[in-house]
Parts: C-alpha cells; sequence; structure tokens
C-alpha cells in the first residue's frame, strides 16, 4: 500500500511538474488560436491576435497580445469594428484540461471601436450566432466554452454613426472598467472620457446586456458629471431600431445653450441669454422625439429668473404645455439677444409673467396671463390670452400709461417733430388683434389734455401708423396740434395783419387715421365747434373731415374741409353752410371784424395754398354768400350821416354843413339798424368783390359795390343810401338835386374812415358848371349877378350879395391859359369843398 501511495504521489507531481511546465514548452501560436476561439465563440465575430503573444501559468494562465481586431459583418464601411492597440487576457488553467475556457479578464488598451447603424436598420453590434461558425474541433467531438469575467478598454475611441439619420457622435480618451459575467447577467461600469468634445465622468449599471442587445428595455442607473452638466437618469434604455429612453432625471446645466448645441438640437431662437438651468423630471420617448417632463426648470441669468412646470417635447419644432412664471430685469435687451424682434424693445424694462403657455417653442400660446411691465417710459398691466405665432395674437385687458410719449413713439421707431404735445398718454380696454395691429373697445384713453372713450385700433404694420378709431372726445381741444406752439385761448381783439408764422402740420405726415369723433366742445385755436360730429380721413398728409352737423358763432351749421400738407405748400378746401349763425361772433373770431352783428344763413366755399395763415388768405378763391336779419353796422350811423335829402340840401345850400352832427354820425357808439342784410362775395386771389350787398330797414335802404381785401384786411365799399322818413319802405336815394350821394367805407377793415362819396356830384357839377361859365363869358348870361352854384343846386341868392370874391376863393379865377372845362372842375371841387366842410384857413388840414 505505502508503495503504490508513493507511486501515485510520483505521478501526481510529475502531473504537476508537467502542468507548470509543458505551457512553456507548447508553440504560443497554439494559445493564440485557444484565446482567438474563445473570443470568436463568445462575440460570434472574427477575432484575430496579430501581435506577440507573452504566458505565465500560475497562479492562471495569463496572455497579453501586441494587437487586436474584431471583425464588421458584411455590408459595413470599415473592415473592424473593434481594433486595440494591445489585447490582455487571462484565463483559468484547470478547466483547460476539460477543453472549456473561462476567460476571467479581457482588457483592451488603445483600442478604437466603431459602431454602425445601417441606413436598412441593422447593426454592427448584434452579436447573434454566426451561420459560418465552425464547431471547434475536439478529440470527442465537443465544443469549448468560454465566459468573460472582467473586461476593461483603456484610452479607448468609441464612434457612433447613424447613416439612416445622417448623424455621427465620437468618444474619445475613454477609460472603462466593467464587470460582466454575462451577457444575461448585469453589467457594472465606470467611466470617463471625451463625447463630443466634452470631458465626463460616468457611472453605470446595466441589467442585462441581452436585453439591450436584442433591442428590449434595459434597465439603467447613470451618474454622469462634467463641465457641461451634472445629473443623472434611473429608467430604462431601448437601442435598435428606435432607441428611447424611459426614466427620472435631474440635470444641473450651467449654460443651457451649451446644452443644446451638444444635443444639436435646433431652436428658432437664441437661448444663451437665459442662462443656466436646473431641472428636474421625467424623460420618455424615441431619442429624436423625447418628451420631458420638468417637476421644475429653473433659468436663471442675469436678464431672467424663470420657473416651469410641465412638459416640452423635443420634435422637429420643440412643442411646450405647463405653468410659466418669469421676471426679466430689462425685457427688451433680452428680447434683443435672444432675436425676437418686437415694436419698441428699447422701452421694455422689467416684466413679471405668470399663465400657462402651450404650442410650438416659435408659436407660443398663452392663457391665463397676467403680465406687468415696469419702466421709465412705460408702464402697462395685462390680463387676458396672448400667442407668439407671426405678428403675435392678444385677447384680454389692458391699463397703459406713459409720461414720456414722445421717447416711446421713438423707440418705436416713429418719427415725430419737435413740439409741446404729445406728452403722455394713459389706456385702459379690452384689447385683441396682433402685436401690430391692435384694436381697443371699452376704451378710456387720455392723451395729453385730451380724453375719449369708444373703441379704437393701431396699425403699425404699414410703413407708418395708422390710427383708426369711433370716439366720444366730451371736451377737445386740438389748438396744440395745430401750430409748433400751443395755443391759448386769448380775448378777441382786432388783429393787425395774418400771422405769416410757417404753419407747422408735420403731425399730419406721421401717421394715417380714419377717425368718427363726437364731441361737445371741439376747439380749433379761437374756433368752438359744440355738438360736433367729425368723420376723418387722414392718409399721407391728406386730411379729409366730413362734419355733418355742429353748431358754430350761434348756429348750426355742416359741410366740408379738405387739408393737404403733403406738398410743400399746403392746400386748404372748404365748403360750409350755416344757419341762423351770429355774424358778430363769425367774422369777430375769423378776421377779428366786430362792426358787424346781426343772424342768419352762410354759405362758403373756397380753397387756398400756401404755407402760413396769411399766403392763404391772399390765395384764397371762392364765393361767400350771407343772409343776414335784424343787425346793425357798428360804429357808423348811415341815416344820421345823409339825414333825409331835405335836411343835407339844406345844409348844403346854406354852406352849413358844419352842423351836421359827424361825430356822432361815426363814433363807436353809432350804429345802422338793418332788417335784412344780403350779401354774395367772389373771392379771387384773396380779394372778395362785391356781387350783391342790399341792406334794407324801415326808413333806410343801401345798396352796396366795391371789394374787401382778405388778404391785406382793407376794404374799399360805396353805399349808395335811400331814407324813408314815414318809414313805409318807400326810401329814395340821398341826393343833392338829383345828384345821388353815396357812402364810401375805405382803408382797415378794423378802423375803416367813412365819407361822402362826391364824385357823383362832382362829376354833375361840372357839366353843369362848364355850361353856365361859358354864358358867363360870353356875356350872354340873363344877369351879371347871378350865381351858378346856386342855380345848380336849386337855390337862389340875393343879387345885392357882393360880386367880389372872398380872399379864400381868388383862386377859383380862371387863367387866360385854362379852358371853360377846367375852370368848371375847378370850380366845382371848391364849391362843394366850402359847402360840406367850410371855409378853412389855408394852413388848416380838412377834418379826416
Amino acid at each position: 500500500m505505502k508503495r503504490t501511495i508513493l507511486i501515485l504521489a510520483g505521478v501526481f507531481g510529475l502531473l504537476l511538474v508537467a502542468a507548470l511546465t509543458v505551457p512553456f514548452f507548447v508553440p504560443k501560436s497554439v494559445y493564440k488560436a485557444q484565446i482567438e476561439k474563445a473570443a470568436t465563440s463568445a462575440l460570434n465575430r472574427d477575432v484575430l491576435l496579430t501581435g506577440d503573444v507573452s504566458v505565465s501559468v500560475f497562479p492562471r494562465i495569463s496572455a497579453s497580445i501586441g494587437g487586436v481586431t474584431v471583425a464588421n459583418p458584411d455590408g459595413f464601411s470599415a473592415p473592424n469594428m473593434i481594433e486595440a492597440g494591445e489585447l490582455r487576457g487571462s484565463v483559468k488553467w484547470m478547466p483547460l484540461l476539460s477543453r472549456r475556457v473561462e476567460v476571467q479578464e479581457l482588457s483592451f488598451v488603445d483600442a478604437n471601436v466603431q459602431l454602425e447603424k445601417l441606413a436598412d436598420g441593422r447593426t454592427n453590434w448584434d452579436f447573434g450566432a454566426s451561420s459560418d461558425a465552425e464547431p471547434a474541433a475536439s478529440g470527442d467531438g465537443g465544443g469549448v466554452s468560454a465566459s468573460i469575467g472582467k473586461a476593461s478598454l483603456k484610452n479607448a475611441s468609441l464612434t457612433y454613426t447613424d447613416r439612416a439619420a445622417g448623424t455621427e457622435y465620437a468618444l474619445t480618451d475613454l477609460n472603462l472598467d466593467a464587470s460582466m459575467q454575462g451577457f444575461d447577467k448585469p453589467l457594472k461600469a465606470s467611466a470617463d472620457g471625451v463625447f463630443q468634445d466634452q470631458a465626463f465622468d460616468i457611472d453605470l449599471t446595466l441589467d442585462t446586456p441581452e436585453q439591450l442587445q436584442n433591442g428590449s428595455p434595459a434597465t439603467v442607473d447613470a451618474k454622469f458629471d462634467s463641465k457641461l452638466a451634472t445629473g443623472m437618469f434611473d429608467g430604462s434604455v431601448t437601442l435598435g431600431d428606435a432607441p428611447a429612453l424611459d426614466g427620472t432625471f435631474s440635470l444641473d446645466a450651467p449654460n443651457l445653450a451649451d446644452v443644446a448645441a451638444f444635443a444639436s438640437i435646433e431652436l428658432p431662437v437664441n437661448i444663451a441669454p437665459l442662462g443656466a438651468g436646473n431641472m428636474k423630471g421625467s424623460v420618455s420617448g424615441p431619442f429624436d422625439a423625447l418628451t420631458i417632463k420638468f417637476d421644475n426648470l429653473d433659468l436663471k441669468s442675469d436678464l431672467l429668473d424663470l420657473g416651469f412646470t410641465g412638459t416640452v417635447a423635443l420634435q422637429d419644432s420643440p412643442t411646450v404645455d405647463g405653468q410659466l412664471q418669469a421676471s426679466a430685469s430689462n425685457t427688451g435687451e433680452l428680447l434683443s439677444q435672444m432675436g425676437i424682434e418686437v415694436p419698441a424693445e428699447d422701452a421694455l424694462e422689467q416684466v413679471n409673467i405668470a399663465g400657462k403657455v402651450s404650442g410650438p417653442a416659435d408659436a407660443l400660446s398663452l392663457t391665463g396671463l397676467d403680465i406687468k411691465h415696469t419702466g421709465a417710459l412705460l408702464n402697462a398691466s395685462y390680463k387676458g390670452e396672448a400667442s407668439l405665432a407671426g405678428d403675435g395674437k392678444l385677447n384680454g385687458t389692458i391699463d397703459a400709461s406713459s409720461d414720456e410719449l414722445r421717447a416711446l413713439l421713438k423707440a418705436a421707431d416713429v418719427e415725430m417733430p419737435d413740439g409741446d404735445t404729445l406728452k403722455t398718454f394713459s389706456t385702459a380696454g379690452a384689447v385683441s388683434g396682433s402685436f401690430k395691429k391692435l384694436a381697443i373697445s371699452n376704451l378710456d384713453f387720455a392723451l395729453d389734455d385730451i380724453r375719449a372713450t369708444g373703441t379704437a385700433g393701431l396699425d403699425l404694420s404699414g410703413t407708418k401708423p395708422h390710427l383708426s378709431g369711433d370716439l366720444d372726445m366730451g371736451e377737445l381741444d386740438l389748438s396744440p396740434f395745430l401750430a409748433a406752439e400751443d395755443q391759448q385761448k386769448k380775448p378777441q381783439q382786432p388783429m393787425e395783419g395774418w400771422s405769416k408764422e410757417p404753419l407747422d402740420l408735420a403731425g399730419l405726415k406721421a401717421v394715417d387715421a380714419d377717425l368718427k369723433i363726437k364731441t361737445t366742445t371741439l376747439t380749433l385755436g379761437n374756433v368752438v365747434l359744440k355738438d360736433a360730429t367729425v368723420i376723418a380721413t387722414l392718409r399721407n398728409g391728406k386730411l379729409n373731415a366730413d362734419l355733418p352737423a355742429f353748431n358754430a358763432f350761434g348756429g348750426s351749421w355742416g359741410g366740408k374741409m379738405s387739408l393737404d400738407a403733403s406738398a410743400a405748400k399746403p392746400a386748404i378746401a372748404l365748403d360750409m353752410t350755416g344757419d341762423s349763425v351770429g355774424v358778430s361772433s363769425l367774422l369777430g373770431t375769423l378776421a377779428g371784424f366786430d362792426k358787424l352783428t346781426g343772424t342768419g344763413a352762410f354759405a362758403v366755399s373756397a380753397t387756398s395754398t400756401g404755407t402760413s395763415i396769411d399766403e392763404i388768405m391772399k390765395d384764397l378763391n371762392g364765393q361767400v354768400s350771407t343772409k343776414l336779419n335784424d343787425g346793425a353796422i357798428k360804429g357808423l350811423n348811415v341815416a344820421q350821416l345823409v339825414r333825409s335829402k331835405d335836411s343835407l340840401l339844406q345844409a348844403v345850400t346854406s354852406g352849413q354843413l358844419q352842423g351836421l352832427d359827424f361825430a356822432s354820425a361815426l363814433s363807436p357808439e353809432a350804429k345802422t339798424d338793418f332788417s335784412s342784410f344780403d350779401t354774395v362775395l367772389s373771392v379771387k386771389n384773396g380779394v372778395a368783390n362785391v356781387d350783391l350787398m342790399k341792406l334794407i330797414s324801415p326808413v333806410l335802404g343801401i345798396d352796396g359795390t366795391g371789394n374787401i381785401n382778405l388778404g391785406g384786411q382793407t376794404l374799399d365799399l360805396r353805399l349808395a343810401t335811400s331814407i324813408d322818413k314815414k318809414g313805409e319802405g318807400s326810401g329814395s336815394v340821398v341826393q343833392l338835386n338829383g345828384i345821388p350821394v353815396p357812402i364810401r367805407l375805405s382803408g382797415s377793415w378794423t378802423k375803416p374812415k367813412v365819407t361822402p362819396d362826391l364824385s357823383g356830384v362832382t362829376n354833375q357839377l361840372k357839366q353843369d358848371l362848364t355850361g353856365q361859365l361859358l354864358e358867363g363869358l360870353t356875356g350872354k348870361s340873363g344877369s351879371s349877378g347871378a350865381n351858378p352854384l346856386a342855380d345848380i343846386l336849386g337855390t337862389s341868392t340875393s343879387t345885392s350879395q357882393p360880386e367880389t370874391p372872398s380872399t379864400e376863393t381868388e383862386t377859383t379865377e380862371p387863367a387866360k391859359q385854362q379852358t371853360p372845362e377846367d375852370l368848371a372842375e375847378q370850380a366845382a371841387k371848391e364849391a362843394l369843398g366850402n359847402l360840406l366842410f367850410g371855409k378853412k384857413k389855408t394852413e388848416d388840414k380838412p377834418d379826416e
């Protein structure tokens, strides 16, 4: 027995020595072939070992090979899926005795792995059984089994190419330690490397690689850290034809724009100004159409503090559905940096927003909105709905005000002329429409001192703003908008010529408008219209206004007017009719002429051009007609001035015209009453020619001729008077022995000069005196003491009157060279002068 034990011990020793020494006598090619066979069997892919092989057998068989390749299946772009600079492997040597290879460790150093998905959906990481695989050779026909206990990559690179999607991702400088007992066992790995130029560290637990390989969801627990972001994912990953995710996540990213660029997410705006992101939630769906549900999403930057809960779908056009709260310290700058254009972005400052947001990122819809804006140029609030699609959309209520309206309009690229108007505004109402075309109902509006209620609209889509509205404006004073400086209502006073100040009509060219305005009082300078309705259109500086009914100057009016400010020289047209109009108020307000009173009908049709009121009045053309009742001409008592033909004749024949009361007849208190006064004036180049002027009263009638120079504010009128002393309407024209004596009004219309017009009398006297003087000179006169002037005037003088002329009349003696006609004209003028104004000393001046 002892001998037997010794023999067995010796045999065991020989076997042990053989086990330890035989491997050194076995050619390295045998180990190389066994490792290739084991790896090929494990991966179902051709594995070639191209470098040197080093072998150790204790405590396990280990080998190191200088070069390794793992082949790609047919049809892929590269011949090899894996290329490694060195492969290190170790196997348990005892199982080799039973033709079984247990790979305890497999390491790739400097490996290059190329993962590829073809357009037809095939992938090169599908390690299914190969139909070309040959069974392992063995003496008894059995195969060689293998397993890998541990795998690692050192300084590896991994490239993923999707031919169908046209995308490629690169992973470099990868160091990976993985524990994988088999494809149906859990995989644990830790790695660091650079993915798409971003360094990272990752810890990964994969429930079963076999599921990942065959396209089934595989449970993943991953944590990663990088400069780009820090986060975690706990859920499932599906590879294969439709890679997908389903799980929970958290992410902290210092710069969301870098994350979007890294993920190749194309966004319609620049999100860099959104700053850092902190988010937590769940993600699901395919890689190219992920749906992210945010438990919280916080964005913070120098310009924005935003919080969001809801979902974001990362499709071709990302969509959003959730609740939003945001605060922007400088909204205009934020929108500018994001590349979003909105009107007046320079005026947008502090904005607070709360509401529900949904829809595509480039056409967001916001409901339940509560927006407040606070800034130097604008304070506003809005509650309702909004959309960022196209030109935007609004539907809600608004309350806005500005104490710097001109600066606000300038920020909106609206050019405004210099002036003291358009300083402040406020508005409240229901607003609807787009950002460029708004409509407001239930409007309560204020612009400077103007107030309005009704409906209005603002259209900024054209080359200039367009205003529209149907407004009740109460007491409306437009005076400040008609000149460069604010017009203040001043007491009525005589005018001293029309203003030559250039008209400031630039405001008419700044906007277009369609307006219907009702006012209790409309003030334009000194013109006041009551209960007026104005229907106005303004296009390119051309204003057309229809005033169907209004009250002004004590009467009712209707008509139209237009003002064209588009040309270098503005043009104006006016067509108005009035009834029961107070003429004193009308002429006093418009022309500073208050010498005429009465009420009646007016009709005015006129056109003109000019850059100032002076030019417009001097270029005026048209027609004016009046039918006045129960009025007076102030400052002149025609009846007292001409009296009756008998009293005037008596004064003339006696030479006592000084007895006529000219002072009271021409005093400010004097007036000529009338029961009717009709006029028709034809206006050409600022001068109104009298086509008809007829004044009638119970004792007085006047027929007028002449002209009124509207541009020069002068007049030259001849009033032929007739007096009916009994008041029966049968008056006759005042005459001197059958010669009419009209009254002349001339000079400035604010201070007209009133005198008898003796031109007709002078001409008649000249004719009569010529005949009588000829008789006297030829000695054919019936009496040497005859008085030719007395005979002409219808009077007689005593023959006892001295024939020697006074010194005052000595100059009337005809010179030998003068004709009888000259003598007669001179005698008539001097006779009338002496009769009407009395004899004067030569140094005295006649009364005006």
